[in-house]
């Protein structure tokens, strides 16, 4: 039975720290905020690439951009 707890805590840390290198490759350029239920996220990652989150409401639109120019738009509700 500790085996199978020390398992789920060490997979737990890992999942944690994956989680944690993969964040440092992404660098906010950009952040406004306009009444607590509008806002709008530039975020530019190391491989040239750029996300745009805007959020009104319950409302969450991400505009993908490639390092080639493509971009990817991806439209949804977060409920």
């Amino acid at each position: 039975m500790k085996l199978v707890l020390v398992t789920v805590a060490a997979a737990a840390l890992l999942g944690g720290v994956a989680t944690l290198a993969q964040a440092q490759d992404a660098t906010v350029i950009h952040k406004q905020s306009a009444d607590g239920e509008q806002s709008k996220t530039i975020v530019a990652k190391a491989d040239g690439s750029k996300t745009v989150v805007k959020r009104h409401g319950h409302y969450v639109k991400k505009v993908h951009t490639s390092p080639n120019g493509d971009k990817t738009i991806v439209k949804k509700d977060a409920e």
